[in-house]
């Protein structure tokens, strides 16, 4: 039984289908608070700043969200074409 490398295991259980619809969900609702915290009209103090702090998470959760998706199709290339082709 081949030893699995610690890479190879975090890889296996954080790309996975459930965690991408989480941080889907999460992108989702970070931008919601971000426009409700920013409201209408020229807005200063707490109000700005929670947007914004709001508004970059939704961007790094975005930024995560399209690597993940990239590290998933990639990890099902790599198992098809590993994959033995059947026989006719």
């Amino acid at each position: 039984m081949p030893i699995e490398s610690s890479i190879h295991r975090l890889a296996r259980v954080v790309v996975r289908g459930r965690t991408l619809i989480v941080l889907a969900v999460a992108d989702v609702l970070l931008f919601m608070v971000a426009d409700i915290a920013n409201g209408p009209g020229n807005q200063h103090g707490l109000r700005l700043v929670v947007s914004n702090v709001v508004w970059g998470l939704f961007l790094v959760g975005c930024v995560l969200l399209i690597a993940l998706a990239v590290a998933v199709l990639v990890q099902s290339v790599v198992r098809h074409a590993k994959r033995p082709a059947p026989m006719l």
